[in-house]
């Protein structure tokens, strides 16, 4: 943490750009670092989610889509965000459609897929403070709040950018030294060396919403990770630190090899959280598990600080400053940063003791919104120039409902959603005829047995309130191709965008040096 701590606390008078942008000087190997290391933990959830739980399927699964997902940054989205010059990613959508509404909505789908994420990383911290130290859980989530603040409050993105290549170094220093005392103390025979393993790491997070049991639902796991992981604004925003356009191709070139292997030496060491008492009389048992708890930390400050920073910007620069206040001077703007820094850590310390449940179902809708709502609006902003402010703000609002609508109406109005919808169902004739039976004994039944009749009914609605039996994190399959219909359908038949809009978009597809 002193470490961390001299990495962050830079001096408190910083140009804007420093705060936002980290001056735009951080060289692209170095940003591959943190970039690596915000990765980990995306990856890692989706793990305890449930997507290993195919064995070497869902890791494949989760290779292909993490890493098809970087490269999607790398070649099409990065270098013109770069080129644009701007200081996050709803700023682009803001200047490129104007006031058509694109900028508020860019900021609440930022919050959305950020700040449940934020949460459960400080989730996490709280889990091992507590394994580690013997805190209990308020205390350990607060504690964690608190670190993450000394890594990202004095100057911003400069500071969390400095702390992440600083994490990134101790978490492949402190798993290598860990794996090394594994092998000592249990020879080549060590049986826990495995990426599933990760598993256990933190075992109070784990879940099943990312489970795919059949090939359609393992399509949508690939497609949701890997649109995900392209649209996530903590990921993107890596994208605007780097002195170049080039290097902001390259940061996400170089994100591959650095992720590559943080999984191979980091993933087996994380594995001693569940399989390792914290209390033991062997002092390699005891080292190793320190040094996986280190690791752990590091990895989860990471994100933790760039998912603070991404929501702190989409507030303070988008919403107070580009909607709000204009004029405001550039002590104010930073005051507000701050502000809005220490605001979004303790709000999301707060979810994370208040409602543990429900951060854990948002975290795992977090790819799907990002996607539903981003990835559309970025490709077609980039790359079809007669996209406009009307298609997009259309487009935008079509996915998030489609993504929203298939998330929470299977659960919440499983009836609904089932009768409107039951030819797009994978219900078979069997279930189907259950539904109806259940149904037709619930209007039958008396005051006496009503409530039971309703519980079996609403079983088995939701068991078969589905489209093609995709699982509900999954809905972006479902909401990014009709977001990108209505954001093309919308365009043509609104009025084109003018000239200097159109030479904007074509002059940003042209990347030069800045």
């Amino acid at each position: 943490m002193a470490l961390y701590a001299k990495a962050g606390a830079v001096a408190l008078r910083r140009p804007i750009s420093d705060f936002y942008v980290a001056g735009r000087l951080v060289p692209g190997m170095f940003n591959g670092m943190a970039i690596a290391i915000c990765l980990i933990p995306v990856l890692a959830f989706a793990d305890l989610a449930g997507a290993l739980g195919q064995g070497w399927d869902g890791a494949l699964l989760l290779v292909l889509g993490g890493g098809g997902g970087v490269l999607l940054i790398a070649f099409v989205l990065a270098p013109y965000l770069r080129k644009f010059g701007g200081y996050t990613i709803a700023d682009f959508l803001g200047e490129r459609f104007g006031g058509t509404g694109v900028r508020p909505l860019a900021v609440l789908a930022v919050i959305l897929c950020s700040f449940p994420a934020l949460a459960l990383a400080l989730m996490g911290l709280g889990a091992i403070a507590t394994r580690v130290f013997g805190v209990d859980a308020a205390t350990g989530t607060a504690l964690s709040a608190g670190m993450l603040l000394l890594c990202s409050f004095a100057a911003g993105m400069r500071s969390a950018s400095l702390t992440q290549i600083v994490q990134y170094a101790v978490l492949l220093a402190a798993s290598v030294v860990a794996l090394a005392l594994l092998f000592w103390q249990h020879g080549a025979v060590f049986s826990g060396i495995e990426p599933a393993a990760l598993k256990t790491a933190l075992a109070t997070l784990k879940l099943d919403s990312f489970a795919a049991e059949d090939r359609l639902n393992r399509f949508a796991l690939l497609f949701c990770v890997g649109a995900g992981t392209a649209s996530l604004p903590h990921l993107l925003m890596r994208g605007l630190v780097t002195p170049s356009i080039e290097e902001a191709r390259t940061s996400f070139l170089w994100a591959l090899p650095f992720t590559a292997a943080l999984c191979l030496v980091a993933a087996p060491c994380l594995a001693l959280f569940g399989a390792m008492p914290a209390a033991s009389s062997n002092m390699s048992a005891i080292l190793s598990f320190g040094f996986a708890a280190i690791g752990a930390i590091a990895a989860l400050l990471a994100v933790g600080s760039g998912l603070v920073i991404a929501v702190a910007h989409a507030l303070s620069y988008d919403l107070y400053y580009k909607s709000l206040h204009l004029t405001a001077s550039t002590e104010r703007r930073i005051l507000v940063a701050r502000a809005a820094i220490v605001l979004v850590a303790g709000l999301a310390a707060w979810a994370a003791s208040a409602a543990p449940e429900t951060i854990l179902a948002l975290t795992g809708a977090a790819f799907s919104l990002a996607a539903s709502t981003l990835l559309p609006v970025l490709l077609l902003g980039i790359w079809w120039k007669r996209t406009t402010g009307e298609g997009a703000l259309a487009g935008m609002l079509a996915g998030l409902a489609v993504c929203l609508y298939y998330m929470l109406a299977p659960r919440y109005i499983p009836f609904a959603f089932y009768e409107t919808s039951s030819f797009l169902a994978n219900a078979t004739q069997d279930e189907a005829a259950r539904y109806a039976a259940l149904r037709q004994s619930y209007y039958l039944a008396d005051e006496a047995t009503r409530a039971a009749a309703l519980a079996a009914w609403e079983e088995t609605a939701r068991g078969v309130a589905n489209w093609g039996g995709i699982k509900r994190d999954f809905a972006a399959l479902f909401a990014v191709p009709i977001g990108f219909a209505v954001m093309i359908g919308a365009s043509l038949f609104t009025p084109a965008p003018s000239r200097d809009v159109q030479d904007f978009v074509e002059d940003l597809r042209k990347p030069q040096p800045a």
